[in-house]
């Protein structure tokens, strides 16, 4: 439980980056359905994970690394209790999970998934 299984790359100029890691590392980037301004990264095959990268419309850390968790309600509660908070509303994004993010003591962002 905890494992990263994902990380987001913020950017003002969304599609400026996603040209750079294109370029730079041979990423595939395909724009998700939902929301307007997330593209999905390929990174690559074998060990390792894949990654997006998104308008900073959404979130401003430019780095957000994704955790899945077995169910979302006692993180929750457990990094509220450490003294983090969690971040909007709990969202279904139908075939992934259900998804919210926290922020750690220090302010840092991360996501979570709970898969379906």
């Amino acid at each position: 439980m905890g494992r990263i299984i994902h990380v987001e790359i913020v950017a003002e100029d969304h599609d400026r980056v996603a040209q750079f890691y294109r370029e730079v590392f041979g990423w595939e980037l395909t724009p998700a359905p939902v929301p307007d301004g997330y593209l999905l990264a390929r990174t690559g095959q074998g060990d390792g994970i894949d990654g997006a990268i998104m308008s900073n419309r959404y979130q401003s850390q430019q780095t957000i690394a994704w955790l899945e968790v077995d169910n979302l309600e006692p993180i929750l509660d457990a990094a509220r209790a450490a003294g983090g908070e969690q971040v909007g509303e709990i969202q279904e994004l139908p075939g992934v999970g259900r998804l919210t993010y926290i922020r750690d003591p220090e302010g840092v962002l991360l996501g979570l998934r709970q898969p379906l």
